[in-house]
């Protein structure tokens, strides 16, 4: 018997050898043995001077290793990922390293051409971070196929119309309430993100633009905590994982806001199903909710809810900012676009009809180059699933790239004076010699933005309407500005202008 059960024990070690191989083999030595080929591999690419161990972290985290500053970090983040690239602008792409960890940079647009192209692109995890859960922003490539074809039709032609009369209506409200502002410097960021915010709700949600005010207070003060704890939980790998998390202050913190965020929505959704019964017809056209109901379930319902409301205002929200703070440091380019806007739109005409709005050339010139200049998303992020070649470099499987936009943007053997700004670089004659990956506000290839169309709709209303009642005056020099990268590419200082309504208002 003893002898039986000494054999059972010896056969139960025999079996879990195995086992326990397969295992340290999957999970950690075969995870160890590729990252170490990918280090040999990257030794040798075009990098800015690093040092050996700790690569260019030193250059973002100046006081290593005492305790970060996030907005220091934010603002570096920027700075650093321009001064490589800038260090290797003959090159098709260059290597940051954190540590012994590389990230790829491309640096020319054929680069970010290949590579932003392949279908299977993976998205950063910590794109998840932003409260967006696998909304379509973050999802992986399978779901990401799916939902992509559910909601394209939130954005056609037909609803583009549509969404221009709302837009309008919140626009012609919002330039009414700049009369209160004019003749002081004034920065316009808590009206602009209230005012985009609202457009958004009624879009995607059919909330009526003078309805749920207080609701609406609160969303916009949630979306700015949720931006600001994504990105110190990005810059903090203790936070990377939930149930860790949850066990520090802003753990609790984090997910006690992303919930209010839901509860909120929750709650709007309320409202939209009462204003519905109680006018006796369904949403206006079709928003995004009566798009989604029964085609996904419930987590699904509220992370494409809001990947929607936090993506469909935030960057239209930075990109005006940067539009009106540029065209008032232009009174000629600012002059020349009063003119087109009052030929097609005189007076208090309504601007809603999109055939007149595309209509307006230099009105997309002008906004164009505010995108190049100051894009509101500075950088993509990508892990790749296949090894790619670029030129005569071969990127492996595994890897992450990071696309700086503003590197890309302002690349000088694109865009001659680069930091000038120019409406006139995209005259059809101009604009047919730029690559087509050599502007990439809204990202590039498969993945690129599904609402740009959108966000230039919505641009260009609010600069009509606000170019023919005012004229802007910027307070200070374009240059003097410092930038900080977080979810999108902000201003450290108010983008402070004076407001002037014209002879005629």
């Amino acid at each position: 018997m003893a002898f039986s059960g000494l054999m059972s024990v010896q056969s139960l070690k025999l079996g879990l050898l195995p086992i326990v191989s397969y295992f340290i083999y999957v999970y950690l030595l075969k995870p160890a043995l590729n990252f170490v080929h990918i280090v040999i591999h990257y030794h040798g690419f075009p990098c800015y001077p690093k040092n050996f161990l700790l690569g260019h972290l030193k250059l973002l985290w100046t006081n290593f290793p005492l305790p970060y500053n996030v907005e220091r970090m934010k603002r570096k983040f920027y700075e650093v990922t321009n001064k490589m690239a800038a260090h290797d602008q003959d090159q098709s792409l260059t290597v940051g390293w954190i540590s012994l960890h590389p990230i790829i940079i491309p640096v020319v647009p054929d680069a970010v051409e290949v590579i932003m192209n392949k279908k299977n692109l993976k998205k950063q995890f910590f794109y998840k971070f932003m409260g967006l859960g696998n909304g379509l922003i973050p999802s992986e490539p399978a779901l990401w196929k799916v939902r992509r074809k559910l909601i394209e039709p939130f954005f056609s032609t037909k609803q583009m119309k549509g969404f221009a009369k709302h837009i309008n209506q919140e626009v012609e409200s919002f330039t009414k309430q700049l009369y209160g502002e004019t003749g002081k410097p004034v920065d316009l960021e808590d009206q602009i993100h209230s005012s985009t915010l609202n457009i958004i709700l009624k879009s995607s949600l059919s909330i009526p633009l003078d309805d749920s005010i207080e609701d609406k207070k609160s969303l916009t003060e949630l979306v700015n905590k949720v931006e600001l704890n994504g990105v110190k939980r990005c810059l903090n790998p203790l936070y990377y994982i939930d149930w860790i998390a949850k066990f520090t202050n802003f753990g609790r913190y984090y997910f006690e806001t992303l919930d209010s965020v839901e509860k909120i929505l929750k709650k709007m959704l309320i409202r939209r199903k009462q204003l519905i019964s109680s006018t006796s017809h369904e949403s206006e056209n079709q928003d995004f909710v009566l798009l989604l109901e029964g085609k996904v379930d419930e987590r699904g319902f509220f992370d494409e809810l809001i990947t929607m409301i936090g993506a469909g205002h935030e960057t239209t929200s930075v990109g005006l900012r940067w539009i009106l703070f540029n065209l008032g440091h232009h009174p000629d380019v600012q002059e020349r676009l009063y003119q087109e806007i009052v030929q097609f739109f005189p007076d208090d005409t309504p601007v809603d009809d999109m055939d007149k709005i595309n209509q307006c050339n230099y009105l997309d010139q002008c906004i164009k180059e505010s995108l190049r200049l100051n894009p509101p998303v500075h950088a993509l992020s990508r892990d790749l699933t296949e090894d790619i070649m670029v030129k005569d470099k071969r990127l492996l499987k595994g890897s992450i790239v990071v696309v700086s936009i503003s590197i890309i943007h302002r690349n000088p053997n694109v865009y001659p004076e680069p930091d000038k700004y120019d409406p006139d670089r995209w005259t059809p004659e101009n604009a047919s010699k730029i690559p087509k990956a050599a502007y990439i506000p809204f990202g590039y290839g498969p993945r690129s933005c599904i609402g740009y169309r959108y966000a230039i709709l919505e641009l260009k209303i609010y600069t009509i309407q606000i170019i023919r009642k005012f004229s802007l005056r910027s307070t200070r020099k374009h240059g003097s500005i410092p930038v900080m990268s977080a979810v999108t590419l902000k201003p450290c200082l108010p983008l402070e202008i004076i407001v002037t309504p014209r002879n005629n208002n």
